[in-house]
């Protein structure tokens, strides 16, 4: 196995079950060109406070040059030798800077570079995720504009309730990412501190310049506690928190996918690309897709759990628990970026099966509080007008006929102020177009909200 970067002190062999056990190299890999970032900083810093002279910095420079080369045309291979990321890559410098990059270590621990190239994954792949969330947005709002005058029954307690314009859908679908887009925007400001200089937890006694050092790593803060940050995983817990958020919302819209595929349903028809297959009936054709976003939410919500229930009971500064954030971290975030693309690809291909939509909306149930919404305009208050649609309703289901098929002199007996006019209610057309508020369903409001996204989403 490789030198440790603590082995000084030790005279005994460590027990070789504990060092694979301990060993995280297989997870942290994914650090090393966060890390290669912060030696460069580092480096700098080291040479501004004295500790490497202008010869010494710029040979180290040039390697971590040369080591980012190699890693970026993947002939960097990780090795069981080394127990993590840190002790990889020093190993590596010292290969091309030999003895020089041995004083690269100075002024810091692997607590705070833990903890500064934890922070700026993080950082740039929250990035990543609005990014991708954007583009499913994108997705949305084409799919939207496509769809405005196709119009489909919306539901409530999952039964049809009253008519939608089917854009209207895919515009919600929008909001309730944006909310997560919110949510990723507002964590950033966790992962935008330098943290070098904390050292183990007390600080170093060198003089490095720790704005220089933020600024060079693209951050806006310097951290005002060094012992603070040498166990702060709070930004670990809130991009988690992010990411259940996201995974929750694309498993209420998978949902929305399935019951919208089944075929009591039919309104949806998902492209095959995103479906599988039933080894034993060959007629099937499952959306695999949408129950494994579904299910993949679960798994967001068990690692935050994972980390919550890991950062509950350490004492402040550092414990070696928090090596295990990493995996709560990295299987939540990268299974994320995974599964974003995809729907974006789904979306991009779904259709609407309109002849459906057509037939669903026959049931004048839908049309029921555009009625008792009439009937209060011709006078009567509001909680009336439920009462006398509730037994209309009803007698068309008893009787099995259409209200829109009963007679004047039949509904009058109902309610006396109905009039001819009633009849224009049983309409999905005039239905949306009856909504009069500021994001309803009416087309002047869809096309409105479409026009809203379309700008917003092309800033983005």
């Amino acid at each position: 196995m490789a030198k440790k970067l603590w082995g000084g002190r030790f005279k005994k062999k460590i027990d070789s079950e504990f060092e694979t056990f301990s060993n995280s190299l297989w997870l942290d890999h994914r650090l090393l060109p966060y890390d290669l970032k912060i030696d460069r900083a580092h480096v700098n810093a080291l040479r501004g406070c004295g500790v490497l002279n202008a010869v010494e910095a710029s040979k180290l420079l040039k390697a971590i040059a040369a080591l980012e080369k190699k890693y970026q045309a993947g002939q960097l291979k990780a090795s069981e030798a080394h127990e993590d990321v840190h002790s990889w890559v020093q190993a590596e410098l010292e290969k091309i800077a030999g003895e020089t990059a041995k004083k690269l270590h100075t002024a810091r621990s692997r607590n705070d570079l833990v903890s500064q190239s934890t922070r700026l994954y993080c950082k740039n792949h929250a990035e990543v995720l609005i990014q991708q969330i954007q583009a499913l947005q994108k997705e949305l709002v084409v799919l939207a504009e496509k769809n405005q005058a196709v119009l489909i029954p919306g539901m409530t307690h999952l039964q049809n309730a009253q008519v939608i314009s089917a854009a209207h859908l895919f515009l919600a679908w929008a909001e309730m990412l944006e909310r997560a887009v919110l949510r990723l925007q507002g964590s950033q400001i966790f992962f935008d501190v330098c943290v070098l200089g904390s050292g183990a937890l007390a600080g170093t006694t060198f003089p490095l310049d720790q704005k220089k050092i933020a600024k060079e790593l693209g951050l806006s803060q310097v951290t005002r506690n060094s012992y603070d940050v040498s166990g702060d995983r709070d930004f670990v817990l809130n991009i988690l928190s992010c990411v259940v958020f996201t995974g929750l919302q694309l498993s209420r819209i998978s949902e929305d996918l399935m019951i919208g595929q089944t075929k009591g349903n039919s309104l949806f028809d998902i492209d095959e690309a995103f479906c599988t297959g039933s080894s034993m009936m060959p007629q099937k054709k499952n959306a695999d897709f949408v129950e494994l976003v579904r299910g993949a939410s679960s798994t967001f919500a068990a690692n935050f759990v994972g980390i919550l229930s890991l950062l509950k009971a350490l004492p402040t500064s550092y414990n070696r628990d928090l090596q295990w954030d990493k995996r709560f971290l990295f299987d939540s975030v990268e299974r994320l970026e995974t599964i974003l693309p995809i729907f974006s690809r789904l979306v991009k291909t779904l259709s609407i099966r309109t002849d459906r939509a057509k037939e669903l909306l026959k049931d004048e149930s839908l049309y029921a509080t555009d009625l008792a919404d009439y009937l209060v305009g011709k006078g009567l208050a509001f909680k009336k007008a439920h009462e006398v649609v509730g037994q209309i309703v009803s007698f068309a289901e008893e009787k099995k006929v259409a209200i829109s098929k009963m007679g004047l002199d039949l509904l009058r007996q109902f309610e006396s102020k109905i009039e001819g006019d009633v009849y224009d209610l049983f309409n999905p057309e005039h239905s949306v177009r009856l909504k009069r508020t500021q994001g309803s369903t009416h087309p002047a409001e869809i096309k409105k909200q479409i026009g809203f996204w379309k700008n917003k989403l092309k800033k983005a």
